[in-house]
């Protein structure tokens, strides 16, 4: 009867056993009854005092019912000393940056047959009660109807006459490239902050044609008309130019589709170039375009109508930013190690 209680209580049940009978002083026959478990129950927990305690100090899961060992301790102790350092450091983690630091630690340890599967992961974050958190969003207003009618009967009119590789979309993004990611797996006990962001700002104009056949190269505008980081180097892979408050302005947009036009009239192509409606865009700068139609996409419906804003933005900011908090973490690694 006594085996079958003390499998049934919560590690979090057994800590609070624990406190209780070092603040209150009270007798194990008082415990006992305050927490309706057998005297032996108590008694065998307070002998494994350090144990329980172990386990809190090391972010336990203090709800699991029993604690089962992990496959490698080894392991499980180098990635949770990765993860109290990455969220010490603000760094936010995702479950494939765990899976992958996981592997490395494997091979590193000389672990066999260790696969960082999302069953393990899910396993690995309930031992430690580690979750998903934000570390906030926003949604514009649409018009579905709008959008719809768009859709459905202007868009075929517009692209019949051209093929995928001739019809081509452009689209702006502010580009925070310094900001990690809003959202990291922390602990449950831990209060999530991820520190100061970075307001440091970019504009990025993103170009493409409706095949994927030519990307072109991005257009970034910055406020350093020379930035330091530009020193000693003689070609970059992106157009780069900029204006006080790092914006997309009608000029710099009629000199971007100009040259975009120029290359056009040189391939002998005739193509379709959508934008969303905005001031930077003006419906003028038509007039001096010869290979490329220029068509605005109707207000309060770009989200929805424009591809690049469909998850192709998105993407590459995924990308850069999964490549800017791994340098992050190489970094912290190399310091703590050289230190």
């Amino acid at each position: 009867m006594e085996k079958r209680k003390l499998n049934v209580l919560t590690v979090a049940k057994r800590v609070d056993i624990i406190e209780e009978y070092e603040s209150s002083g009270a007798k194990v026959s008082e415990i006992a009854k305050r927490f309706q478990v057998p005297q032996s129950t108590v008694s065998t927990i307070l002998k494994n005092r350090e144990k329980w305690r172990k386990r809190k100090l090391e972010n336990g899961n203090l709800r699991e019912k029993r604690a089962k060992a992990p496959m490698n301790e080894n392991l499980e102790r180098a990635l949770l000393i990765f993860v109290s350092q990455a969220r010490q450091n603000d760094i936010p983690l995702s479950g494939m940056l765990i899976r992958e630091k996981a592997c490395q630690l494997a091979e590193r340890l000389s672990v066999t047959g260790f696969k960082a599967s999302s069953g393990w992961l899910f396993k690995f974050l309930k031992r430690h009660q580690i979750s998903f958190k934000k570390i906030c969003g926003e949604s514009a207003a649409v018009d579905s109807i709008m959008a719809e009618n768009y859709m459905t009967n202007i868009l075929p009119g517009l692209i019949k006459e051209y093929e995928p590789m001739d019809i081509y979309n452009a689209d702006e993004t502010g580009f925070f490239y310094k900001c990690l990611p809003d959202k990291t797996y922390a602990f449950k006990s831990e209060s999530c902050h991820g520190g100061k962001y970075s307001k440091q700002r970019l504009t990025v104009l993103c170009a493409t044609n409706m095949d994927g056949t030519d990307k072109l190269p991005l257009l970034v505008i910055g406020k350093s008309r020379n930035p330091r980081c530009f020193k000693n180097v003689k070609s970059i892979p992106v157009a780069y130019r900029a204006n006080s408050k790092a914006w997309m302005t009608s000029m710099l947009f009629e000199e971007w589709i100009l040259e975009f036009d120029k290359r056009m009239i040189e391939e002998k192509r005739k193509v379709l170039m959508f934008v969303d409606n905005c001031s930077a865009h003006p419906k003028s700068v038509e007039t001096k375009l010869k290979a490329v139609k220029l068509v605005l996409f109707s207000p309060n419906a770009t989200s929805v109508l424009q591809p690049l804003d469909l998850g192709i933005i998105k993407t590459l900011k995924h990308s850069y930013r999964h490549k800017l908090f791994k340098g992050r973490i190489h970094t912290m690694e190399t310091n703590q190690v050289s230190s």
